[in-house]
């Protein structure tokens, strides 16, 4: 039996590229797209990125910025991004049916099945990256390594290098290579490697990702417990987090937006929260779900932290588990 290697298939910048797809004249321009209501950023093309814009960034943060360098500022379409996602998973399950989608950008395949008949993994990769940029215009890198967490590194080289091409497979890298790529990664690139995690790696002096590599497994498992270790253990090429095909139903669901400008009127605030709740209800329906308790919550800008600040929720459990929005709002 063939050893599992994994594929990671990632759109760049992908709101901005659906975007760019439907109106080319955006190529090149520093773009934005904006969260419902036009309250922050969440997609910035790299030109913007490039200015210093956070992932997160209020709209009134950078307007000032964005007026002086000619960046366009797009309010999302989620229908649209949803369309191309699914455009982008139906190509990919023309390489193979083994395949695992993440997120609306990122898909996970595994290839050990399939390379052989297109030489080699950069070759797949560059044949991938080719179809769909073809079929849908999109732009896409591949990462290909032993595990989903190499393959998650190896998509990041994919990006950050342009001597890649927008195809990494790690393993083909000699081992000088792979030490000197993995020396320059921060460790919070690891995949699910979060903030407060690299904070305590970091108090030991485990910055980059090779000091990760090079830490000895009893220490990690004994100061970070067993999801860790096995992440340290993906790193070392153990697989040991399989292809998940059949996506798990969410076990919450959220519905949630920052408001374009301030809300002062308590009718208005209801209504938002009305229709928060009908989002949510409508996703419920569709993975065939029941609520059991439905929790709202509201808060003012944090951004403005020279106004008076308020962060409150309230839970209330329903008397039967229900997906009928009459009864959720």
């Amino acid at each position: 039996m063939s050893e599992p290697q994994f594929a990671l298939v990632d759109v760049n910048n992908f709101y901005v590229s659906c975007e760019r797809v439907f109106n080319p004249r955006l190529e090149s321009v520093p773009v934005v797209v904006l969260s419902n209501n036009d309250g922050c950023a969440v997609a910035r093309s790299n030109e913007v990125k490039s200015l210093g814009v956070k992932m997160g960034t209020p709209w009134f943060k950078m307007k000032a910025l964005a007026k002086a360098h000619g960046v366009v500022a797009l309010s999302s379409n989620y229908a649209l991004y949803g369309d191309m996602s699914a455009r982008v998973v139906a190509i990919l399950r023309g390489f193979t049916p083994a395949i695992e989608v993440y997120s609306i950008d990122e898909s996970f395949l595994r290839i050990e099945s399939v390379v052989k008949h297109y030489g080699d993994a950069v070759r797949l990769g560059q044949t991938v990256r080719a179809r769909i940029a073809q079929w849908t215009g999109l732009p896409v890198c591949v990462g290909i390594g032993a595990t989903k967490t190499i393959a998650k590194l190896a998509n990041h080289l994919a990006k950050k290098r342009p001597e890649y091409d927008g195809v990494c497979d790690f393993h083909s890298l000699t081992a000088i290579e792979q030490e000197q790529c993995l020396r320059t990664i921060d460790v919070g690139e690891v995949w699910g490697v979060g903030a407060r995690t690299v904070r305590q790696l970091e108090a030991l002096q485990i910055q980059t990702v090779w000091d990760f590599y090079r830490a000895k497994p009893k220490a990690i498992r004994e100061q970070f417990g067993v999801v860790l270790t096995r992440t340290w253990m993906e790193l070392h090429g153990e697989s040991c987090l399989s292809l998940e095909e059949m996506t798990a139903d969410k076990k919450q669901i959220i519905a949630s937006r920052s408001f374009g400008k301030p809300v002062e009127s308590i009718d208005d605030l209801r209504q938002s929260v009305a229709t928060h709740v009908a989002t949510a209800a409508e996703k419920l329906r569709a993975q065939q779900s029941l609520a059991a308790a439905l929790h709202v919550f509201v808060m003012t800008n944090r951004f403005k932290e020279s106004e008076p600040q308020y962060d409150a929720g309230l839970t209330v459990p329903l008397a039967y588990p229900s997906d009928d929005t009459r009864t959720l709002t």
